[in-house]
Order: structure tokens, then C-alpha cells, then sequence
């Protein structure tokens, strides 16, 4: 009898091996079954639907980026994955004026000749020259007066307008702060002057009525609109033709002021031409595009893993620029890691949340909002994931934060395991993050969140950022692909993992 019932618990332990063995088979090959439905042709719709004419640049404020916000909510509802927005839907919205750069406008530059006459320099657009995209109407012919970063920063004892006067002229400011190391912790207190929008407002207040901003990144449409002034963008060859004949460059000039903290402002002399044809609309509206898949374990659906990229692109600035790899690229690498998920069969004990930012280029607002009032409390997220320009090179890479560096492996071992791309992790301390705020993932990490983000290594093809030629044939559709694919499997395994540490 006593042989009988061990016999009975052997046969039932096997059973129930054979069973567990069984399950786990049958979730690998639910899994992979979906890992191979990821393709870089479906991607490849989506990217072009993103850069179309319909949706004109994805602007935040527009109709056109309302309808792109729409059309990528649809997917979501195709796709099974439930509205986590306000009220019942997928949307958490925002006031969002915008302007509308009627035509690229123009630069000039007089130059005076020995025998008393002058000529005058005309630049090319976008090479030398970018329009303001919130700058106000008009022309404006004045002199240029350099102001070094453009701050007024009492309580650092800098002021980079002492001693001039820009009433009535142009102001030439250079991007970013005189503090050049954002792991340094002393950066936090310049922080807040490095952003755009900040230089403009200063520049009013001083009474300037140009702005020049020595920035080659294109369309720039989180600097301030103030109907007063009128703003460009320039290059090295005005930059250059500015600084002719007066014994220093500004590299020479921002190079001192960055040793001494110093300002070293000074008017140039030289006469600059600008004008621009806009046209505000304070009415705009933007919003954040939010899905879920729910958890399905009683307690841990209460934690969630969240990923996140900015739908919206700078627009249209004379040409329209249609933001393919900044930022459809990571917004269809989500698009194709949540169909997966959501398709898989594979049941997610832990929530997934979906998040396509409006508001990132006008000063990312959607990811602020969010992160100020988060769908789960930054506690229960188990991480924020990152993807912006994710779209272009040979290799993969992932950061976390070093205090949850260990999340990392979840992807490492996606792409050991199925992928086989050169892959590149790393663990920065959590001041790099807190550092310039360029991106949606600084709005997380300077919050606290556990904030990763997913970037390619290994770019072959040229970027044009914030410039026309941001097409479908600028990102590379196969990395895409295995971003998406690497997403699927990293976050499945995330989900589900029961002895999650930090």
C-alpha cells in the first residue's frame, strides 16, 4: 500500500511537470508566433501615414496633429488596447497655441564697401538661415548686438546684458548656459535658463526687437511667441559674416566667457535685415495619446511598466519638415512592440502603459503633464521607458539609471536570445538625466521615476533634424523593426517577472 501511494505522487509529479513543461512551451511559442508578426513592411505603413501630407508636420496645436493623435488612438482600439486618457478616452489634453510660418522669409546682411556705398548679403534658406517658428510678423533692419547666452541670472551674479543696450536692435544669443557639465550638480541652478523660450522672454524684456539664435538645429518651435519681435535661426556663414573684422569669433568669445563665467557682450556694428510672415493662433489644443493593457494579477496589475515617445514633429517652417526619425520612429517602434502585446495571448500580470506625447518640441509639455499627474502612481511604475530618434543605424542600446541598472538585462537577453544586434547598455547616474532638458525622459528622471531609455547605435544614414528631408527614406526600417521586437520581448518578460528588484 505504502509503494501504491508513492507511486500515486511520482505519477503526479510527473503529470504536473509534464504540464508546467507543456505551458511553457506553448507561451514560447505564443510568444515567438508574434515576435515573427513584427515586420519592417507593416512599420513601414505607418511611418508613411505619420509623414503625409494629412498630418503636415504634426505640429501640437494643429488640426493636423489632432488628426495624427486620432488616427494613432484607432490603432490602439484596433488593436484591443483600452483608452487610459480623460474621461474615458485616449486623450489627456492641453492648451497649445501655435504660429504659422506662412514662407521661409528672408536674411540679410548690409555690408559697408571703402568708397562709402554697401551691398547686400543675401542667405539661403535652410543652410544659412531658419525662420522663427513663433516669431512675431514683420521686418525689422537694426544692429546686431551679441549677448553672449542671453541670461539675466542675479542670484549667480551673471548678467549677460549688463552694460549694453539692445532697445530697438538685434540680440545674437547663443544656445544653452556659460556651465558646460549637466553632471555637475552646481548645473541644476542654470537649468532653468537654458531653455528657449526663457532667451526670448529676456530679450523682450530688455527691449529688443530681433532675435538671432545661433542654433543650426532647423525648426524650433518651443521658443517663445511674442508678437513684438522677430526671430531667426542662423548658421556658420552669417555667424562667421557677423564676427568678420572684429579680432574674434564667438567660438573664442563663448569659450572665454565659459572659463571666467564672465559675460563678454558688445555691440558688433554690423546691420542685419529680417523678416518673417507668420501667423498666431492662440486657440490651439494639444494632447497625449494614452493606452493601457491591464494587468491581470490582482496585485501586481497595480504596478505598471510605461513607454513613451513624442508624436509630434516642428511642423511646417516655409517647407514642411515631416519628422520621420524625430519622433515617428519611436512612435511606430511602440506601435509595433503594443500591437505584439496586445495580440500575443500571452496574459501580462503587471499593467503596460502606452504614451505618444504632443507638446514635446513646443517645450515637452505633454510628458510634463503626465508625469505631474501620472495614470499610476510613480511609486507602482515600475519603470519609464524612453524612445526618441530610435530609428537610424546597425545596433541596439539601453540605458537605466544606475539605481535600477538591473532592468537592463530584460533586453540584453532579448536580443542574446532572438535578435543578435550589437548592443550597447549603460547606467548613468541619475544627474546626467537630471541634466539639459531636451528630452521627454528629463521630465521622469527629474521627478524620480525609474526613467530607461531604448536608442541605435551605428548610424549610417544622414539626419536632418528639425529639416526638411526628415522622410520615410532618412530612418532605417529594419532596426525599427527589431527596436519593436526587442520592446515585445523585454517587456513581456518584465511583466510577468514576480521577483522584480531594484
Amino acid at each position: 500500500m505504502k509503494n501504491y501511494k508513492i507511486l500515486i505522487i511520482v505519477l503526479f509529479a510527473l503529470i504536473s511537470a509534464d504540464r508546467i513543461s507543456n505551458g511553457q512551451e506553448n507561451e514560447t511559442l505564443k510568444l515567438l508566433n508574434q515576435f515573427h508578426l513584427i515586420t519592417s513592411e507593416e512599420m513601414m505603413t505607418w511611418m508613411e501615414k505619420l509623414c503625409s501630407t494629412e498630418f503636415n508636420g504634426r505640429l501640437t496645436g494643429t488640426p493636423e496633429f489632432i488628426a495624427s493623435a486620432e488616427w494613432v488612438a484607432g490603432m490602439l482600439e484596433e488593436w484591443g488596447i483600452k483608452p487610459a486618457g480623460n474621461d474615458g478616452t485616449y486623450f489627456q489634453w492641453f492648451d497649445n497655441p501655435f504660429n504659422v510660418v506662412n514662407d521661409i522669409g528672408s536674411l540679410s546682411l548690409k555690408i559697408p564697401q571703402p568708397d562709402g556705398s554697401s551691398i547686400i548679403k543675401k542667405y539661403d534658406y535652410p543652410d544659412d538661415f531658419y525662420p522663427g517658428m513663433n516669431s512675431g510678423n514683420g521686418e525689422i533692419t537694426a544692429e546686431v548686438v551679441f549677448a553672449g547666452y542671453g541670461v539675466t541670472a542675479p542670484e549667480l551674479g551673471y548678467d549677460d546684458y549688463k552694460d549694453i543696450d539692445v532697445k530697438g536692435r538685434i540680440v545674437l544669443v547663443n544656445r544653452d548656459v556659460p556651465h558646460s557639465k549637466p553632471q555637475d550638480k552646481e548645473y541644476a541652478k542654470w537649468v532653468k535658463y537654458c531653455y528657449h523660450q526663457y532667451k526670448l522672454q529676456n530679450a523682450v524684456k530688455h527691449g529688443a526687437s530681433g532675435f538671432l539664435y545661433i542654433d543650426g538645429s532647423g525648426a524650433n518651435p518651443n521658443i517663445s511667441y511674442d508678437p513684438s519681435i522677430i526671430v531667426c535661426g542662423i548658421g556658420p556663414e552669417p555667424l562667421n559674416d557677423i564676427f568678420a573684422g572684429l579680432k574674434t569669433t564667438n567660438a573664442a568669445v563663448t569659450e572665454k566667457i565659459m572659463k571666467t563665467f564672465r559675460p563678454a557682450s558688445f555691440n558688433t556694428g554690423k546691420i542685419v535685415t529680417m523678416k518673417a510672415n507668420t501667423t498666431w493662433h492662440p486657440e490651439g489644443k494639444g494632447c497625449n495619446v494614452v493606452g493601457v493593457i491591464e494587468g491581470s494579477d490582482p496585485v501586481l496589475r497595480n504596478e505598471a511598466i510605461v513607454i513613451g515617445a513624442h508624436l509630434d514633429a516642428v511642423g511646417k517652417a516655409g517647407k514642411v519638415v515631416n519628422g520621420a526619425l524625430d519622433n515617428a520612429s519611436g512612435s511606430v517602434d511602440i506601435m509595433g512592440a503594443a500591437k505584439a502585446l496586445a495580440q500575443s495571448g500571452i496574459s501580462l500580470r503587471r499593467s503596460v502603459v502606452f504614451l505618444f506625447f504632443g507638446g514635446e518640441e513646443t517645450g515637452l509639455i505633454g510628458s510634463r503633464i503626465y508625469a505631474e499627474k501620472p495614470l499610476f502612481p510613480k511609486e507602482k511604475t515600475v519603470a519609464y521607458i524612453n524612445l526618441d530618434m530610435v530609428g537610424n543605424g546597425t545596433g541596439l542600446g539601453v540605458s537605466a539609471l544606475s539605481t535600477h541598472k538591473n532592468l537592463l538585462s530584460y533586453f540584453e537577453k532579448a536580443n542574446a536570445d532572438y535578435i543578435h544586434r550589437p548592443f550597447q547598455g549603460s547606467a548613468p547616474e541619475p544627474s546626467e538625466y537630471y541634466g539639459r532638458p531636451r528630452s521627454d525622459s528629463y521630465n521622469f528622471s527629474s521627478r524620480g521615476f525609474r526613467t530607461m531609455g531604448i536608442w541605435t547605435t551605428g548610424g549610417y544614414k544622414k539626419v536632418f533634424y528639425h529639416l526638411p528631408g526628415d522622410d520615410p527614406d532618412a530612418v532605417t526600417i529594419e532596426i525599427m523593426e527589431d527596436v519593436s521586437k526587442m520592446l515585445y520581448l523585454g517587456i513581456t518578460k518584465m511583466a510577468n517577472d514576480t521577483a522584480l528588484k531594484f
